[in-house]
């Protein structure tokens, strides 16, 4: 593999309401971006206006169990929007990286298609389960309340995307005023109540069964206040998808550096040799320029002395 703006590799979490962005380098991982859904294009602007230079390459992290064909998709939106090297990780090795915990694990993915989780063992998944509850059918169940305060059939886009608001808001606040109507936390609690005890049912089942050391919640419905109360045995890492896609990025561009300088040694060698095989037949004037352009390499990168050989070797065939 040959990677494209050896730089940066950016590392994304693909999520299906809203994506992130982070980097990751040897002082720690910053998150540098959100967008809306699969916003890749925001996503690599964003990192050029940080970074202020191009950024083409990415480690994606997907859910495992998408097919192939989206993760296709994926790659492609992803290169549509101006990556050239896109790498397609499983969520679970983003988290395996992102914990770096050999520790037993339960992780739980609260997020907006469903509530996914995993029971990991340094990179080994020993079981994983998931339910379709999530941060999409919680905001169905609200925009349908909101809709019918407003004396609406049924709840339209426009709902829709006001619920997902109100929603967020009201995990920090205890009411919103919309409409001229005051929507309490509490409305939004009633309705979600059941569905996220049916969720955490799940989590319950697998910590009586693999007692982990550690349980850790994420994605994007890990806020609300109603399931923080349900999983409350877990600690709240809201990035660890992000961060662990990011390690991969650090992992991969030091793989292809340690790569490009094992070749440029390995260039360089034949190069030397080439040059010994042909010395002996140079005339005086050539040899006092191959000892001078040699002298000009002292304290030159691999590549710049990489180039002064060859230049060496064409100008001594020319002659």
């Amino acid at each position: 593999m040959t990677m494209a703006g050896l730089n940066v590799c950016a590392g994304i979490d693909a999520g299906s309401s809203c994506s992130k962005l982070a980097y990751s380098d040897n002082l720690g991982t910053r998150i540098l971006a959100r967008s809306d859904g699969q916003d890749f294009m925001t996503l690599r602007e964003e990192a050029e206006i940080f970074f202020d230079e191009p950024v083409f390459s990415c480690v994606i992290a997907v859910h495992d169990d998408i097919p192939s064909r989206q993760r296709d998709a994926v790659r492609l939106k992803a290169e549509t929007s101006g990556f050239r090297d896109v790498n397609i990780i499983g969520q679970y090795e983003a988290v395996s990286l992102g914990l770096a915990d050999e520790r037993r694990t339960l992780v739980c993915d609260f997020g907006a298609s469903g509530c996914g989780f995993a029971v990991l063992e340094g990179d080994e998944v020993l079981e994983s389960a998931a339910t379709d509850v999530g941060g999409n059918m919680l905001v169905k169940l609200f925009a349908d309340c909101l809709s019918e305060r407003r004396m609406m059939k049924k709840a339209d886009a426009e709902i829709m995307s006001e619920a997902k608001r109100i929603m967020h808001i009201l995990s920090d606040d205890e009411s919103r005023l919309w409409h001229n109507v005051t929507v309490y936390r509490e409305d939004f609690t009633r309705l979600a109540y059941f569905p996220v005890k049916r969720a955490s049912h799940t989590l319950h089942r697998l910590i009586r069964v693999w007692k982990p050391e550690r349980v850790i919640l994420t994605g994007g419905c890990a806020k609300i206040p109603l399931v923080q109360e349900f999983f409350r045995e877990a600690e709240i890492i809201d990035d660890l998808i992000v961060r662990g896609a990011s390690l991969k990025g650090l992992m991969l561009l030091k793989q292809e550096t340690r790569k490009n300088i094992a070749d440029s040694v390995s260039r360089a060698r034949a190069l030397r040799a080439e040059i010994l095989r042909i010395e002996d037949g140079l005339t005086r004037s050539q040899k006092d320029r191959l000892y001078v352009m040699f002298r000009q390499a002292e304290g030159m990168n691999d590549a710049g002395i990489i180039t002064l050989m060859e230049n060496l070797i064409r100008e001594i065939r020319n002659v």
